[in-house]
């Protein structure tokens, strides 16, 4: 049975815990963006179908929430440790982002979020003044999100 398949059958029928069903896609962003040996490869195609993969498989929005922020940590994460990359990698970044706060504002329970907004934050905290200062403003500028916690602006108005 494929990585895909499991993923769906485990979501609807509960069988391991989030971490065990995340992980082969979590090991994949994890290669593109902080490989264990090397430089990363850059191949954003390849996350992004993992990510992609996983919203696909998974019956569990908090799960492709936690999964959708992990990518955006780890391209922070590769900022950090290589050095700016470019403005698609920038723009990549963002739009998982942004569908992360669109997906956390579609939850409407605020205990299940919760856990999540200081991962937001810590995301929008740490890339002040990453790619020259310009990370926070196209973070602000591309989205309609509250940025100190991630929520947007359907949200905001509520």
């Amino acid at each position: 049975m494929n990585a895909d398949n499991k993923v769906f059958l485990s979501t609807r029928l509960l069988a391991g815990t989030p971490d065990e069903i995340s992980e082969p896609y979590r090991r994949i962003i994890r290669q593109v963006f902080n490989p264990d040996r090397g430089m990363p490869s850059f191949r954003l195609s390849a996350a992004r179908k993992a990510l992609n993969d996983f919203k696909k498989a998974s019956a569990d929005p908090l799960l492709v929430l936690d999964l959708m922020l992990f990518y955006v940590e780890q391209g922070v994460i590769c900022t950090d440790t290589y050095g700016d990359i470019d403005e698609p990698f920038y723009d990549n970044l963002l739009s998982v982002y942004g569908s992360a706060a669109q997906l956390d504002g579609e939850i409407k329970d605020p205990r299940l979020i919760d856990p999540f907004q200081h991962r937001f934050q810590k995301i929008v905290s740490v890339t002040r003044n990453m790619a020259g200062g310009s990370m926070m403003i196209w973070w602000r500028s591309t989205t309609n999100c509250d940025w100190l916690t991630g929520r947007c602006d359907a949200d905001l108005a509520a």
